[in-house]
Parts: C-alpha cells; sequence; structure tokens
C-alpha cells in the first residue's frame, strides 16, 4: 500500500498533456478555447467512457471505476469474502489503512477529478446552438453531474457517533462541506484556493448540469450504445438526487433550512433547488424514476438473471448506463487475475475468487435469510442446506453457471455466482475479462419511486408500488407483502429489496450513507472474516464509509480542509465474540 507523491488538482490543469486519449487532440499542454473549439467532440466524448476502465499495476485493486464498486460494497455488511488471504480490497473491509496518507486514497480522488476534467473539456467544446452536438453534451453533464454527486456523498463528513471523530470534524469546521467544485471555468489561480462547496452549492451545481443534460437530451432517441447517457439516464440521474434530498431534508430538518436561507444567495451561479419541504423532494424523485421507466427499460427477467453467459456481463434492455470493457481495452488484452472478474466471478479459473484460492464474494448471512424460496433471485448464492448437495446442483443452481458439479461443489455456503466471465470462458482471460457492469438498471427506479411515493403519498401507497415491483418481476407466486412497521419499516423493505438485487454492483452503501444505517458486521454467526467485523451506531454514518481527501493536496490547494482519518484502532476495533 504506498504512498501517493503528488496532489491531484495540480495535475488537472494540464490534463491534456497528461492523458494518452486527448495526446493527439490537444498538442500543446494547455486546453485553451481555440484548441477545444478545433477538437474531435466524437473523441472527446468517448474518452468519458474510456477513462472508466484506466487502470494501473501499481495497485492490486487498481481497476478502474469497477473496482470502486467493489470497494463501496465491501465496506458495507453485504460483500463479505470467504478467505481474506487473496483479498485485495482488505483496506476497505477491514478499514486499518483509510487516511488521508495512503495511495488509495489518492487513487480515488485523482481518478474522479481527471474524469470531471473530461467532461469539463467536453463541455468547454460543444456549441448549444448546434444540434449534432446534443449526444456529446447529454452524456458530458452526466457523467459530471454523476461523478460530482458520488464525491459529495463519499466525502463528506457525517456524525458517526464517535466523539473522537465527530469533535474534531465539528472544530474544524466541516461540518456540510463536500469537495471543490471544479468546471471548465475554473482558473489555475482559483483552484489553488479552492474550498469546499457546501452541500446547497454542490448540490444546486449538480442539478444545473442535470437541468442541462435534460435539455440536450430531451427529444432525442436513446444513445446506440449504453456507455452513453440519454434521457432515460439524466432521468435517473434526478430521481437519485430528488431521493437524496429528500431523505437529507427529511432527516435533519436543519439542513433544509439551511439550503432555502442561501437560494436567492447572488455568489452562486446555479439552478435553485425550488422546493420548499422535503416532501417536495419526494414527488419529483418518483416523478423522474417514472420518466426513466417511460423511456423503453424493462427489468431484467429470471432468464436472464441466471444466463452463464451473458449475466451480467452483457449490456440488456434493464441497463439504462454501462461501463463496457472491450477486448481492446488492457484490463483484458492484458490483465489475468487483477480484473473484474477474478474478484467477482467464482468460475473463473484465472481469478482469486475461484477454488482453491477462495477469494470469492458471499452474501451477508442474515440478509440471506431474508429471502424466502420464493423469490428466484435467492438461487443466486449457495443456500447453507445445499452445498456439494449433487440433487440442489441439478435442479437449484446448474441453469446458473458454467461449473459441474464436481467444480460448484468446491464452494462453500452464501458464495454468490451472479457475475461471470464474459461468454461464460472462465478458463481464457482475454475473452473472459471483457466484461460490462451496470452503472444504472431500471430497477433502480422501481424502487426508487416506491419510496418516494411512500414518503410523498403515504406509505400504503408506497407499499402498493413496491409490491407491484417484487411480485412481477422477482417472486414466483406473487406472495411478496411489505410488512415493516410504519413508514420506518417499509422504508425498510425497500432497503432489503435494494440490497438483495444490485448485491455486487456497488450501489448500496450510498443508500446506507443516506438514510443513516448502522453497518453491522459483528454478530454471533457471521460470515465476515474477524478482522472485516466492524459495526457502526445507529442513526449515524459509518466512519470507514467516509472517504479520506488526500493530504497532498493542501500542498496545492491550501483552502483545502481535511476529514479526520476513519482507519480502525483509532477510536474503534472489530467486533470480538468476547
Amino acid at each position: 500500500m504506498n504512498r501517493y507523491i503528488r496532489p491531484v488538482l495540480a495535475t488537472l490543469l494540464l490534463l491534456p498533456a497528461l492523458t494518452s486519449c486527448l495526446e493527439d487532440t490537444f498538442p500543446t499542454s494547455e486546453a485553451i478555447q481555440e484548441q477545444v473549439d478545433k477538437a474531435d467532440k466524437t473523441n472527446l466524448v468517448n474518452s468519458l467512457p474510456a477513462y472508466l476502465n484506466t487502470y494501473s499495476t501499481d495497485n492490486y485493486y487498481d481497476i478502474g471505476f469497477m473496482g470502486f464498486n467493489i470497494q463501496r460494497d465491501a465496506s458495507t455488511a453485504d460483500l463479505p469474502i470467504y478467505d481474506n488471504g487473496y483479498d485485495y480490497f482488505s483496506y476497505v473491509s477491514s478499514g486499518v489503512t483509510l487516511g488521508p496518507q495512503w495511495n488509495l486514497s489518492y487513487l480515488v480522488w485523482q481518478r474522479y477529478y481527471e474524469l470531471v476534467q473530461k467532461a469539463n473539456i467536453v463541455i468547454q467544446a460543444i456549441n448549444e446552438d448546434n444540434p449534432d452536438d446534443a449526444e456529446a453534451a447529454g452524456t458530458a453533464c452526466a457523467f459530471r453531474a454523476n461523478a460530482y454527486m458520488e464525491m459529495a456523498q463519499w466525502y463528506e463528513y457525517k456524525l458517526t457517533g464517535m466523539a473522537e471523530l465527530d469533535d474534531r470534524a465539528i472544530a474544524d469546521g466541516i461540518l456540510g462541506l463536500t469537495v471543490p467544485i471544479v468546471t471548465e471555468k475554473t482558473t489555475e489561480t482559483e483552484s489553488r484556493h479552492n474550498p469546499r462547496a457546501p452541500f446547497y452549492s454542490m448540490y444546486r451545481f449538480i442539478l444545473t448540469d442535470l437541468n442541462n443534460g435534460e435539455k440536450f437530451t430531451y427529444g432525442q432517441a436513446e444513445p446506440d450504445s449504453k456507455s452513453y447517457a440519454g434521457l432515460g439516464v439524466i432521468y435517473g440521474l434526478k430521481a437519485r438526487f430528488w431521493l437524496l434530498m429528500g431523505s437529507r431534508f427529511d432527516l435533519h430538518p436543519e439542513d433544509l433550512t439551511t439550503a432555502l436561507a442561501h437560494e436567492d444567495d447572488q455568489d452562486i451561479p446555479y439552478d435553485r433547488f425550488g422546493i420548499t419541504t422535503a416532501r417536495d423532494c419526494f414527488v419529483r424523485a418518483s416523478e423522474y424514476a417514472r420518466k426513466a421507466i417511460g423511456t423503453g427499460y424493462t427489468p431484467v427477467t429470471e432468464t436472464q438473471w441466471f444466463d452463464p453467459k451473458t449475466g451480467f456481463n452483457t449490456v440488456n434492455n434493464a441497463w439504462m448506463w454501462a461501463d463496457i470493457i472491450t477486448q481492446n481495452n488492457g484490463l483484458a488484452s492484458s490483465m489475468v487475475w487483477q480484473s473484474w472478474v477474478s474478484f467477482m466471478c467464482p468460475e473463473a479459473s484465472y481469478g482469486i475468487a475461484t477454488h482453491p484460492y477462495n477469494g470469492y464474494r458471499m452474501i451477508e448471512t442474515r440478509l440471506f435469510e431474508k429471502i424466502p424460496d420464493s423469490d428466484w433471485r435467492k438461487t443466486t448464492w449457495i443456500d447453507p442446506a445445499d452445498v456439494a448437495d449433487e440433487n440442489a446442483y441439478n435442479t437449484k443452481y446448474a441453469r446458473g453457471t458454467v461449473l459441474n458439479y464436481q467444480e460448484w461443489s468446491n464452494f462453500g455456503p452464501y458464495c454468490g455466482f451472479k457475475f461471470h466471465a464474459a461468454n461464460g470462458d472462465n478458463t481464457i482471460s482475454t475473452v473472459g475479462n471483457a466484461v460490462s457492469t451496470p452503472m444504472m438498471r431500471v430497477e433502480e427506479m422501481y424502487l426508487i419511486e416506491a419510496e418516494a411515493i411512500g414518503r410523498a403519498q403515504g406509505e400504503g401507497a408506497g407499499r402498493a408500488a413496491l409490491e407491484s415491483f417484487v411480485n412481477t418481476y422477482r417472486y414466483k407466486d406473487g406472495s411478496y407483502k411489505s410488512a415493516g412497521a410504519g413508514l420506518e419499516g417499509f422504508i425498510d423493505d425497500v432497503f432489503t429489496q435494494k440490497r438483495i438485487e444490485f448485491w455486487g454492483e456497488g450501489l448500496i452503501m450510498w443508500d446506507y450513507r443516506r438514510l443513516e444505517k448502522a453497518i453491522i458486521k459483528g454478530y454471533p454467526g457471521t460470515n465476515f472474516p474477524a478482522l472485516y467485523r466492524l459495526n457502526s451506531l445507529p442513526n449515524h454514518v459509518a466512519p470507514w464509509t467516509t472517504f479520506s481527501i488526500p493530504e497532498t493536496e493542501r500542498d496545492f490547494n491550501d483552502a483545502v480542509i481535511l476529514n479526520p482519518d476513519p482507519s480502525v484502532g483509532l477510536c474503534y476495533f472489530p467486533w470480538t465474540e468476547d
């Protein structure tokens, strides 16, 4: 785990000279307007999805943004690993070295801001009056808005209930601060004293990008490639945005008061929220989720889910936005065990998730126990009662794996077979590693809609929407009932469905943080390794899910204030039986 050596934001102003995909477009070291105007916009916009799969061999966990999906899920209670001897994401699972001086902190910060800078270049290049620029403009707005929405959630310090951390955050005055905003108009001088944006400024900036994205893509056909973002993705991002805002203002009315007090600030040049209550946000969340659904996507079928050749590695009718690795990308052509397939697909013979390395991912014990047999998703994971059972393999699991019984019998309880090598090729890495993963699926829109309806119209209406989705698309006998007590119980029911539906996709940490749910990995009967059994406090955010801003950023940007170091051992320790 190496320490980093240079500040990130300092590199962004010279990014066109640093990044190989733009070297031909920008022959000099500065992205001046004349060069941007002459740039090939197709190449510029292609640089956005391509950058998601930028990786390095310096750090084994570095497989691009797909690796960030694993990092996020591994920090929650949803993605235990059977044998952590080959866990290259142990840093987030154990929380041991998450401080601002470590390379992991630098890497995540760098990748997000370089992605932002690529979006800035596209936005700088587009002509708003040229219809041919609409797809590029919409995709750039979506990528930038999504990058900032993820950074804002990941880096904003939220109270943990642990005094050593919370007192430091309060003393440093960082509550309510997100990350610095860097746009296509930010100068080097401005970037050298660019403080973390207050949440209300950041989210109005994000909303402005989404509003612009909607303007650019409205009336346009959905993109041919799901690497790009069309109107459906913009609607989906708006649904996520308004659910996030509504949840924040519902839990913390003082934040709503603060946001409204700054609605007319002259120094915030972004679109206003235009709401007065948390309910207004939930109404918008449900409306945009429904609009996203209406752009033509349909949920994954049982057959598609369990297809051992194309299941969760190939875009389909449910995927709205995707990270796509081609066989020409180094993650497929050069990498073998350092890859998404190696880390997440137990079938791949070249991976660390396979037998005998046994670094395979499981579903958490207590979550699995909540899944009844009537839910066809249950056989995504091996039931403890079915381990090495040949009849169970033949009747339940064979359809979802390329492994024969003898190979499958090597895997233990709760092992997940959701993700597969490309075309089911578990022997040739240059073929199998060329996979796609979803960044947004329409199923998320159904669940956002249900929660938002329940919060805006009453839990009865929300339960009806939730039950309709689960019984129509996920249960074999229509027996699902949302039985949680009261509104909170209903919200918990939606949360549980998200945990099942999006296992391994890197989404659920946002919900843990949004809802301020405790992450509980240590308890009698847990299937987490001993070092990973971290428990956070109820109604607080788990400290290890707030990422560290790299220490060296202060060398370049003297206005940045760092988060408290969340590393385990500073003020909390793993749970033990004793």
